[in-house]
């Protein structure tokens, strides 16, 4: 004997909807079905998509950093402005905010730090002009996404250090309220070769004349462009790129050895690009790149690798080559740190002949590839990962695009 139940429909849609948080939506690398539709916002900008890394505010807000064409590139295919986008925790758009070093020039973001009061700093590069000299930008906005009028010249601070081509790379706030920009310069000829750049300004966004020659520092023989930066508690900094770190003291003169010590500020976890570069508490960096598959000149996969703060390979971490969800062609793009240890790696990935998507893959705290995490470790996603944000409650935001537009999908992490 058994019992036949009606059910209303609004009991069915709720049977369902927990089915679901039951089934597949609870998996590990999964599209979170409470944020955007169906995991996933896309919000049409501009032409020219250049996206960057997101930011989870004090209020649960998700902001996004990004450059785009805002006046169409049939108008002006070399315009570009900065665009801080915001949307509310499950996904519904706030605002966009933009802002521009030169106005109709190209202003494009490259690495973002936040201040303990919310305040969001972004570095970037900026031309009057494509055949214009390039110098170094740096804007603030308030957590509202409104420029500070209060840093700079109504939030806007802009530096030209010597040397063709100066071109920012990371960015770092110190627990005294200074921000220090690591970059680039060209060499200038044959007798010059590209120098290190660090940039040190006061909270207000005034050059710090304490340091270096007027608040810059150019080193010959530094690491080119730091992916990372961070400072110590004896107010040295490390500047990284690939595996190769080197300290400056708390004035800016390069030291000949790097000395091991307490990390108080570091690049912000998730932003970076081509050769990624994130800290981990201890002062440990781990480094995301590519390497080459077989004899292919083409196939390449991805790897994860962890050094010492003085630059020498932890040999306890596995580094063993990864894709993102089984293509062929893999670029790493972005990489950011869970609080238990686990490493997730953002990017751009494609097979022979195929579309370039993006994928995402995660990392035991060990190295190895977690198995647990979408099918065996990696995903393939339709957009490209560029930026990523690990929110307080452990779930992962993916920044990306696709035909030009914004796109923001957030996975479970558990």
């Amino acid at each position: 004997m058994f019992t036949v139940l009606k059910m209303t429909g609004s009991t069915i849609a709720a049977l369902v909807a927990v089915a679901s948080g039951l089934g597949m939506a609870q998996t590990a690398g999964s599209l979170d079905p409470t944020f955007g539709a169906g995991g996933i916002v896309t919000t049409t900008l501009g032409g020219s998509l250049s996206t960057l890394t997101g930011i989870e505010q004090s209020s649960g807000d998700i902001a996004v950093v990004t450059g785009f064409n805002n006046v169409g590139e049939h108008v002006n295919p070399n315009e570009e402005v900065v665009g801080l986008v915001r949307y509310t925790s499950s996904g519904t758009l706030i605002e966009t905010t933009t802002a521009a070093w030169f106005t109709n020039g190209i202003n494009s973001p490259s690495a973002v730090a936040v201040e303990p009061n919310g305040d969001i700093v972004v570095v970037g590069t900026a031309q009057t002009a494509i055949d214009a000299p390039q110098v170094f930008g740096i804007a603030r906005f308030k957590p509202s996404g409104q420029l500070d009028t209060t840093f700079g010249s109504g939030g806007l601070v802009t530096t030209a250090p010597s040397g063709p081509f100066p071109a920012p790379s990371a960015v770092i706030v110190q627990p005294n309220g200074q921000i220090l920009v690591g970059g680039f310069v060209d060499g200038s000829g044959v007798h010059k070769s590209g120098q290190t750049v660090l940039v040190r300004y006061n909270s207000n966004g005034s050059l710090d004349t304490t340091f270096g020659t007027g608040g810059i520092v150019e080193a010959q023989d530094g690491i080119a462009s730091p992916a990372a930066l961070a400072q110590l508690s004896n107010g040295s900094y490390l500047a990284v790129s690939g595996a190769t770190s080197v300290e400056f003291s708390p004035t800016g003169v390069l030291q000949s050895t790097v000395t091991a010590g307490t990390l108080v500020a570091a690049t912000q976890s998730g932003s970076g690009c081509c050769g990624p570069v994130l800290f981990q508490p201890n002062g440990d960096f781990v480094v995301a790149g590519e390497v080459p598959v077989g004899n292919s000149h083409i196939d390449t996969d991805a790897k994860v690798s962890r050094f010492s703060e003085t630059g020498v390979q932890d040999p306890s971490f596995s580094s063993t080559p990864f894709t993102f969800g089984g293509n062929s062609e893999n670029e790493t793009q972005a990489i950011a740190l869970q609080s238990n240890g686990k490493i997730v790696v953002g990017g751009i990935t494609n097979g022979h002949g195929t579309p370039v998507t993006g994928g995402l893959a995660r990392l035991d705290a060990n190295g190895d590839l977690d198995t647990t995490f979408a099918n065996g470790g990696g995903l393939m996603s339709n957009q490209i990962v560029t930026g990523l944000l690990i929110q307080r409650d452990g779930k992962i935001v993916a920044i990306g695009g696709i035909d030009g537009n914004l796109v923001v999908a957030r996975y479970l992490a558990n």
